[in-house]
């Protein structure tokens, strides 16, 4: 259990010591939740005296605001960042790199991910949150790219895609003894996500290849079994 860092002394960099303090109420945010998370107890994990936090950060309320808006700031720096835009590259593997990217965010950034989630479902009325306006935004774009099929709800899609992929590694840190189990349940949630979208989710046509892919085994995706029947044989 991390008790917090040693009080440094001196303040001589202010932007510094702001983001030490986010950095710790990061931390707590990600572990107990929003409850969790005052002055005294994010000053005390940062190594930072009491005072100096509440110079700038005066309120608990002031506290949570601040570090909601770092914590979105930084989920778009880390999962844009160095991304390629959703829609480049070969668009037979689209869908599969999408939910790969994101999974290997959600375990590359447990913490962070976790600390999104927490402020997310305790936010009240429209979500302006900036990852969450982009995320949706990109998932209209690749509907209205063909890749979905009609009456795709993108929200509530975008919800649950985000929830499942950012609560994984939860469920992998419990159960993983070593990094090559980790890398096994890694695989096995986007191969499930991907059986679960292309055989729910996504349109059948210009995701044929992938469906081929996942496909159960011993199974050909429903409308090759319809057209094999219908052919007849014999």
């Amino acid at each position: 259990m991390n008790e917090g860092r040693a009080v440094r002394r001196g303040n001589r960099n202010p932007e510094g010591t702001r983001r030490e303090i986010l950095q710790a109420a990061l931390e707590i945010l990600s572990r107990d939740g929003p409850e969790g998370l005052n002055v005294t107890e994010v000053a005390r994990r940062a190594g930072i005296n009491r005072g100096t936090a509440y110079q700038h950060f005066p309120t608990r309320e002031a506290l949570l605001h601040a570090t909601a808006e770092w914590v979105a700031e930084r989920m778009v720096e880390t999962f844009y960042g160095q991304a390629d835009p959703l829609l480049a590259g070969d668009p037979l593997t689209l869908p599969e790199r999408a939910q790969e990217r994101l999974s290997r965010f959600a375990m590359e950034n447990p913490e962070l991910a976790r600390a999104w989630l927490f402020d997310l479902l305790t936010t009240k009325g429209q979500v302006k949150d900036p990852f969450w306006t982009r995320f949706v935004e990109e998932l209209r774009e690749f509907a209205r790219a063909g890749y979905s099929r009609p009456g795709l709800d993108v929200e509530v899609y975008a919800f649950i895609s985000l929830v499942s992929s950012f609560l994984w590694p939860a469920w992998v840190e419990a159960h993983a003894d070593d990094e090559e189990e980790r890398r096994a349940l890694h695989r096995r949630f986007v191969a499930e996500s991907m059986r679960i979208a292309l055989f729910g989710t996504l349109a059948p046509e210009p995701n044929r290849t992938l469906r081929e892919k996942y496909a159960p085994a011993g199974e050909a995706p429903a409308e090759e079994k319809a057209v094999t029947k219908e052919g007849g044989g014999g």
